[in-house]
């Protein structure tokens, strides 16, 4: 192969990779935008929506605080576990693993989280499976045992 060849084929692959990096940017921004929608329409709503996958919270919108007292910026990344009381951990962790495998499980059932101040908060939870980032993930709205 002769030069002329191989830099008519290094120029080939950067002209790919070059189209490639322009995909990639058109793309993060669509989801930069839908994202955007997403939070705009649901940190409006007073109940609490958040979504779990892989036992992490991936999102979850700003009336967290008002019911915990913890920041959507405290919570997201972290395990859903740190946030569910101790006593009611196992039953939550069931119903969310095996609801995720397909089970039937309640779609709503009452449970308490953890309160910023160190009490507890007794909550209603409204659960789904849903796809998240083309992947399997548990979507939780919940709000106030109370404020039915």
């Amino acid at each position: 192969m002769g030069n002329e060849s191989i830099l008519l084929e290094l120029h080939q692959r950067i002209t790919e990779l070059d189209q490639l990096e322009i995909e990639r940017k058109r793309a993060e921004e669509k989801l930069r935008k839908v994202e955007d929608k997403i939070h705009k329409m649901f940190g409006k709503v007073e109940e609490v929506i958040t979504i779990i996958q892989d036992r992490q919270i991936k999102y979850i919108n700003p009336s967290v605080e008002e019911l915990t007292g913890f920041t959507p910026k405290e919570i997201i990344g972290n395990a859903f576990a740190h946030y569910i009381h101790p006593d009611e951990l196992p039953r939550v962790a069931k119903f969310y693993l095996r609801r995720l495998a397909g089970e039937e499980m309640p779609e709503v059932y009452e449970a308490r989280m953890k309160h910023k101040d160190g009490g507890s908060v007794s909550i209603e939870i409204k659960a789904s499976t849903v796809q998240y980032q083309g992947r399997p993930a548990s979507l939780a709205i919940a709000r106030a045992a109370t404020s039915r």
